[in-house]
């Protein structure tokens, strides 16, 4: 007799990015991802992971950030709560403006540069 749990399926997003559930502030009604702003993966999958800061584009939609850029993606608002599958077009999206984060599960590097573009955010 086995007595061993064995894994019979993988949940997505089953890691928690939340380290505090005291001050949190979801986007209301959510946030549309720019398909066209995401890059696609060896696959040829277009993926934002959950916990990628979010940038407001100029035609209001958001797009994973890139420091370097000067599209709006340089200045994150939003962090994602979930991961979504951008390859077929825009997706409407769940994020957080305001939380305390788990800083090693952000799938960027935290620097400076990026907790002072996002002062409602905590990164712990």
């Amino acid at each position: 007799m086995r007595l061993q749990p064995t894994e019979k399926f993988v949940v997505q997003d089953s890691y928690e990015i939340l380290a505090s559930y005291e001050a949190i502030r979801e986007v209301v009604n959510g946030i549309t991802i720019d398909a066209s702003a995401v890059t696609a993966d060896g696959d040829g999958k277009k993926i934002v992971k959950k916990g990628m800061p979010l940038g407001k584009l100029a035609n209001g939609k958001y797009a994973p950030y890139n420091a370097g850029a000067t599209d709006g993606s340089e200045n994150p608002t939003v962090i994602l709560k979930h991961s979504y599958d951008v390859t077929e077009g825009d997706q409407v999206a769940a994020g957080y403006e305001m939380a305390k984060v788990i800083t090693e599960r952000i799938p960027v590097t935290v620097d400076a540069a990026l907790k002072g573009k996002m002062p409602l955010i905590q990164f712990a």
